[in-house]
């Protein structure tokens, strides 16, 4: 079930919990949880067996969210491989363009196609399950490491905690201090992740891909590595869900793609964009409305200077003390 508007409510919502200094709230409950599973589980590694449940129960709640994110993403994906060809046309002009102008209209012929066809250029990407997860990475680092807390000396439980976590450890791995396996471990298991959503993707669409499918498994390695290994232990057991759950949508996308090939129409708009035949809708938002204003400027400033070129040219012609014509008349 998706709630319009719901990624801008949490964003507030984790702005406001930061700059208040609540971005903690959840670190007793979960040192609580650590504490507890891990007396029933025992051993050396039952604080780290108990992330892993936590990673593994947060998932599950969020099964059905990241699901429908997916699907999502996949039913834009294969809308946009049906745009292709005008996509190409697109391309093509931008390519040829010589003028402000003609630049303009291709630029402008993209977003139309994709306004006409009702697709998203984000390609369904949601943030809100990110920022869901937000509060649980710092309730567990703080869990983890109770002195980031303000004003922890004064906190019975955090106090308790720091005596009973510091030398918790995973398999040799101590949990309150940055590891470099998992930051390898985790930069991998996303590097696959992004291999495997990109299959079953046309070539052109993968090529765009290609970027983030660099750019998340280097991302997550540093955001793993600067945080202590039971964050990073967090990460990687997420990632680990997050292959299992790309699989599932994988083995669905050919039932997505005969759904979209059935019920999706798809407007043939491309000559009339990149002709100006398709009158603009006028922006709404703030930064819209910036990137218009800032086009027209940038028009009218070539403008400008295409006509003083012109001028300039004009009256260098005529001078008889332009150089070229001072070659001219030494020649003669």
């Amino acid at each position: 079930m998706k709630i319009k508007g719901l990624t801008p409510i949490l964003l507030i919502v984790l702005v406001v919990l930061f700059f208040t200094g609540n971005i903690y709230f959840l670190a007793r409950p979960l040192a609580n949880f650590m504490n507890i599973s891990g007396q029933y589980l025992g051993g050396a590694n039952s604080v780290g067996w108990s992330i892993i449940i936590l990673t593994i129960v947060v998932r599950v709640l969020m099964l059905p969210m990241m699901l429908h994110q997916s699907r999502d993403m996949t039913i834009q994906q294969e809308k946009m491989r049906l745009l292709q060809p005008q996509m190409r046309k697109v391309q093509e002009a931008t390519k040829n363009a010589q003028t402000q102008e003609e630049k303009m209209l291709a630029s402008q012929a993209m977003m139309t196609i994709y306004r006409e066809n009702n697709v998203s250029m984000l390609g369904g990407m949601n943030f809100a399950t990110l920022i869901i997860q937000w509060p649980i990475f710092s309730g567990l680092y703080g869990a983890i490491n109770p002195h980031v807390i303000h004003n922890w000396k004064s906190m019975a439980w955090a106090s308790t905690q720091m005596a009973e976590i510091k030398h918790a450890a995973f398999f040799g791995i101590p949990l309150t201090k940055a590891s470099l396996i998992l930051a390898i471990a985790t930069a991998l298991a996303y590097a696959a992740q992004s291999y495997l959503s990109s299959l079953g993707v046309p070539e052109d669409q993968r090529k765009q891909m290609r970027q983030m499918m660099y750019i998340m498994p280097i991302m997550m390695f540093f955001m793993t590595y600067v945080t202590n290994a039971g964050v990073g232990l967090y990460f990687f057991v997420g990632a680990l869900v997050m292959i299992v759950q790309t699989l599932i949508i994988n083995a669905w996308r050919p039932h997505l793609r005969k759904h979209v090939e059935s019920t999706f129409t798809v407007k043939d708009v491309v000559d009339d964009a990149l002709a100006g035949k398709i009158e603009q809708p006028a922006p709404t938002g703030t930064f819209a409305k910036m990137m218009q204003q800032a086009q027209e400027q940038q028009a009218q400033q070539d403008q400008t200077t295409g006509r003083k070129d012109v001028t300039d040219s004009a009256k260098q012609s005529d001078n008889p003390n332009h150089p070229r014509n001072a070659g001219k008349q030494h020649h003669k």
